[in-house]
């Protein structure tokens, strides 16, 4: 093709038809613009489509994902709800008389208010994404900035838990180590049930309810955890 087009400019300099050359010559360069802008469009198309290929590769996983944590976060929440709730029933009998109350229901309230969950979210997806180029792939900027701060809130809501635990492991446990054992069997004799009555007793597990209302407390980590949980499978759904 480009020998045919020289040839004829050639020709047209030999026959002295320098305008038609000169005319000829631009319509030359206008096709071979053309031509260039229509690659550049077509690869411009191919890579848009690549593109948009690997978006819906990678919304999929994250929505898989997600939605694996928000069944985690459902069994955490339902642990934590419950150990909110026995507390509250054990803290409803203060002061307790070993005498008069019921020891089984006690070894039951006590034994649920110490449960220590944590959500433990998979984050794969989001981590190989923040720390790769696919971000740009998302269009949707909303479920960006929601991926954005994930991790941080999980975090956040995290450190709630830990402290919860904490109070377990370092005030609770160390406490009724010394005068319980481990399942809480109040027909063993070797329970010094006593310290039920005490002020220590109940100082501390006040500490695990307010440890736990943290955690549970609408106004709190808890809130926008949930919701951007249910915005990024919202917004991560296939297309229909």
């Amino acid at each position: 093709m480009i020998k045919l087009f020289r040839n004829i400019r050639k020709n047209l300099l030999n026959e002295g038809k320098t305008t038609k050359y000169f005319k000829y010559a631009i319509g030359e360069i206008v096709l071979v613009v053309i031509g260039i802008l229509i690659a550049l469009q077509i690869n411009n198309w191919n890579q848009n489509r690549l593109n948009d290929t690997k978006e819906q590769f990678t919304l999929s996983s994250i929505n898989k994902e997600f939605k694996e944590n928000r069944v985690q976060l459902d069994t955490v929440l339902f642990y934590h709800k419950n150990a909110y709730a026995s507390t509250k029933k054990l803290i409803s009998m203060f002061p307790i008389s070993i005498e008069r109350d019921n020891l089984d229901s006690i070894s039951k309230y006590l034994g649920e208010s110490l449960s220590a969950w944590t959500f433990n979210p998979s984050q794969g997806s989001v981590n190989s994404i923040i720390n790769s180029s696919s971000l740009d792939l998302i269009h949707n900027d909303e479920l960006r900035d929601i991926l954005v701060s994930w991790q941080d809130l999980v975090i956040d809501f995290q450190e709630d838990e830990t402290t919860s635990k904490n109070a377990v492991i370092n005030q609770i446990d160390p406490f009724l180590a010394q005068h319980l054992d481990y399942n809480f069997n109040f027909t063993d004799k070797r329970n010094n049930l006593k310290i039920l009555e005490s002020l220590e007793f109940e100082y501390l597990i006040n500490i695990k309810l307010a440890t736990l209302f943290s955690i549970l407390d609408k106004g709190s980590e808890l809130k926008e955890l949930e919701h951007n949980l249910n915005r990024i499978i919202e917004l991560t759904k296939a297309k229909k």
